[in-house]
């Protein structure tokens, strides 16, 4: 952005180099015109000269005001995108045409404007052989449009012409400061140079230290691309072994649970077996209807993991319904009790609400030989307490097995709490806190 400035910077000096040199020129040929015509010396003049001059302030009004012009095309330029390559082209030509013309007010005794349409064309045209061929006709027109190769063949008026009526020190001054005005435009544009070809190494320095940061960026995203498959890799298996053991839970807590229940059903059988067979019937019955709902519940476990009467109800009529199968197919008595205002939740939070209290009836009914479950689900401000308590043989030393194991990977999960208890032989607790997500009001 500097050197762009910089660039721009030179090339508005040169403007102002050329418009002090036109304006130089001008008064030499007007003040001279003055002499001529004071001394009374103009049949002279007229004789000795081969061409007719243009007339005094054509010079500096025509050449001002082509020099203007060519002034405008670099502002107006400026602000058109660069994408406009033909625009440009067009701008090209219309500089070399407008600098030839300043040329010819000058009758071709100064070829320093053309300076500045080689600036223009470095700045704005693109691509390498198109800046070439503008540049190329530049060139040639700077070698042939000169006062002494064309004299040769046309008659045209020199400004030493007019420079012959004034002393020799007073032709000294006016040769020192043209050649000093040329120079300096010489000058400003070889520094013009050199900022442009600054500013190609500092691009070129960029392009080399981007490609570095590419080339290192790339190393590093192969090595972050092999991590990544290693990643992959074990994210797999860990995936595959978080979904082996949530396929052990769901048939832990189906198949178990409805074993469980067969198993004490039959049990009440074989003891009504001598006593009542119509009763016996029924409890053989209703065992039936209980194995096959354990089966369905096996293949739902299988093909689509949520509870079949989580499917068919909302959470407390399955738990209804679940505490209603116990109570019919066993000797066990289960009391469900809800507390506080029922909270909506999710999915996931009443899928494991459901198994953690298949789970920890199947415990008391299974492990306790317990006759009375009281199942307790209080809704605390957002927060859903379970406790869940049987009258059971309890035990000595807790250890927690597949169910309770299963009951806190479920619960924690959710960000919940769970605990257990031994009642000293006189049952077994179970208490569960589970966070709710949802805030809205069933």
């Amino acid at each position: 952005m500097y050197l762009r400035r910089n660039m721009f910077l030179t090339r508005m000096i040169m403007f102002v180099i050329n418009f002090i040199f036109i304006l130089f020129m001008s008064i030499i040929i007007y003040n001279t015109t003055e002499l001529i015509c004071d001394y009374d010396i103009s049949r002279e003049f007229i004789e000795k000269i081969k061409y007719i001059p243009t007339i005094p302030w054509k010079v500096p009004v025509y050449s001002i005001l082509l020099l203007m012009l060519l002034f405008m095309s670099v502002i107006v330029r400026e602000r058109i995108s660069k994408d406009k390559q033909m625009v440009f082209y067009i701008f090209s030509l219309l500089d070399i045409i407008i600098c030839v013309g300043i040329m010819y007010c000058l009758n071709m005794s100064y070829k320093g404007i053309l300076l500045i349409a080689i600036a223009n064309i470095i700045i704005y045209i693109g691509g390498m052989k198109k800046r070439g061929f503008f540049i190329a006709a530049v060139i040639i027109i700077y070698v042939l449009l000169d006062y002494d190769i064309l004299s040769i063949k046309k008659n045209m008026f020199s400004i030493n012409d007019y420079v012959q009526y004034y002393t020799s020190m007073q032709r000294l001054y006016i040769f020192g400061i043209r050649n000093i005005l040329n120079s300096t435009n010489e000058i400003i544009f070889i520094l013009f140079m050199i900022l442009v070809i600054q500013n190609h190494i500092e691009e070129n320095n960029k392009i080399k230290e981007l490609y570095s940061k590419l080339y290192k960026t790339a190393e590093e995203l192969k090595i972050v691309n092999i991590q990544l498959q290693d990643y992959a890799r074990k994210s797999e298996d860990m995936a595959k072994t978080k979904e082996r053991n949530r396929l052990a839970r769901e048939i832990h807590d189906t198949l178990g649970h409805s074993l469980t229940g067969i198993s004490t059903g039959l049990e009440a059988c074989i003891e009504l077996f001598d006593i009542d067979k119509e009763k016996m019937k029924s409890q053989l019955i209703k065992i039936s209807e209980l194995a096959r709902k354990g089966l369905l519940d096996v293949r739902r476990s299988v093909s689509e993991l949520r509870p079949d009467a989580l499917e068919r109800f909302s959470l407390i009529p399955a738990l209804l319904k679940l505490s209603e199968d116990i109570n019919e197919c066993t000797k066990t008595r289960v009391n469900l009790k809800v507390k506080g205002k029922v909270l909506k939740l999710g999915a996931d939070e009443e899928e494991t609400v459901y198994r953690v209290v298949q789970e920890g009836i199947t415990n008391a009914v299974r492990h306790g030989n317990a006759a009375c479950i009281d199942v307790l689900l209080e809704f605390i401000d957002f927060e859903l307490h379970i406790k869940i308590d049987d009258d059971g043989i309890g035990c000595c030393d807790i250890k927690e097995g597949f169910g309770l194991k299963h009951i806190k990977e479920r619960v924690d999960m959710l960000g919940g709490e769970a605990s257990f208890r031994n009642n000293d032989g006189k049952g077994f607790s179970i208490y569960v806190l589970i966070p709710i997500r949802r805030r809205d009001v069933k």
